[in-house]
């Protein structure tokens, strides 16, 4: 009978012991998808890092601490604390430092020993940092006003353009000179969780779902104040938000063009690859996945939008750069070739994510204006 009894109490410490580890290893689940969620859908306008040094800096050049972003050719920003430059080919390089052309100081006081960084955007500010005159107008949406800039243009047809996550329309002013060039008129957008614009309800992204509905306002604005109907040019989650706005307008011969530049079409390949970049272990992923769509209050497959290429009515100019490390570039090409022939125009790069225009900005105004002219 002891010994009976000493192995039901085995078998009962052993189930409990198990149990305790089940719930352990699931809260450790839970808790590590929560963190990887948070890194998707929270909102962060937090100062930039700036990792790199100006070892030297004259009239016409700066030296750089080498790394792979100040080795790359192309047209870049610098930027610093207090200022902002715009730098562009390498000129001489040795182990240690890569010294470049400096086009333009825009503003600030560039030195020796200014902590520096590569800035993708280029410009900061607004669109007078580029000349052109604009103003600030507020967008009704259903969250309140949204502000944004408004450039003038004989054009009927205005562009909107949509920047990423965590960024601002300072984003989109690579683009906006051409199309002012062209006579477009422009309305650089914000939408929800935007400095100065509304908070989400529930204060996280949508990752484009929610926040197409803020640029389906801006398209309602831009048509009550004139325009015949829009272009929409989204960057990175901004492409996700177009992308998923144009869904919703097709059939309304509203949205005229679709522009994407290194655009989030698929967040479910585009986490896993950005998880598998951090070591981070499918269970993780898959929790971090349910979490992100309990959170933000969407459906991820919602945001595939190869699974809705047939929605599209209009001609689509994508921008693929095929060293994007951020976001999936395989699942555009998927989706260029799930749409009507000769709809999309596919322009190719191999910068990183968004660096398209950095990577020969004239090449990327010709393919703005050769997409335009077809429209």
């Amino acid at each position: 009978m002891t010994t009976i009894h000493t192995r039901r109490r085995w078998k009962l410490m052993s189930l409990i012991a198990a149990g305790t580890i089940l719930l352990l290893a699931l809260g450790a689940l839970g808790g590590a998808g929560w963190y990887f969620s948070g890194e998707v859908i929270d909102v962060d306008h937090g100062p930039s890092e700036f990792p790199l040094s100006v070892t030297a800096v004259d009239d016409e050049t700066v030296t750089l601490t080498r790394d792979e972003d100040t080795e790359k050719a192309g047209t870049w920003g610098l930027a610093w604390e207090d200022g902002q430059a715009v730098i562009g080919d390498v000129l001489t390089s040795d182990d240690e430092t890569v010294t470049r052309s400096l086009d333009t100081v825009l503003f600030g006081d560039l030195a020796e020993g200014t902590p520096a960084r590569i800035d993708t955007w280029v410009y900061r500010d607004d669109p007078s940092a580029i000349g052109l005159d604009f103003e600030t107008v507020d967008v009704p949406t259903e969250l309140g006003d949204a502000p944004a800039w408004l450039l003038s243009g004989e054009n009927p047809t205005w562009v909107i353009t949509v920047h990423g996550r965590n960024a601002s329309p300072a984003e989109t002013l690579r683009a906006i000179g051409t199309y002012n060039e062209l006579g477009y008129p422009v309305l650089a957008v914000t939408h929800r969780n935007d400095e100065g614009a509304p908070a989400a309800p529930n204060g996280v992204h949508s990752l484009g779902e929610h926040e197409s509905d803020d640029v389906a306002d801006a398209v309602r604005y831009a048509l009550d104040n004139g325009a015949e109907d829009v272009i929409l040019h989204g960057w990175s989650m901004g492409g996700a938000v177009a992308s998923t706005a144009a869904r919703a307008l097709s059939g309304t011969d509203q949205v005229k063009g679709l522009i994407l530049d290194s655009p989030v079409m698929d967040w479910n390949s585009t986490l896993d690859m950005q998880a598998d970049a951090r070591d981070v272990i499918p269970p993780i992923t898959w929790a971090a996945k349910r979490i992100v769509e309990l959170r933000a209050d969407i459906d991820l497959d919602d945001l595939d939008q190869r699974g809705f290429a047939a929605e599209f009515d209009m001609p689509i100019l994508l921008f693929v750069d095929t060293a994007d490390e951020t976001v999936d570039h395989t699942a555009t090409l998927e989706f260029a070739e799930l749409l009507e022939p000769d709809q999309a125009t596919v322009v190719t790069s191999a910068s990183g994510h968004t660096s398209t225009w950095n990577e020969d900005p004239d090449a990327y105004a010709q393919a703005l204006e050769a997409y335009l002219t077809t429209l």
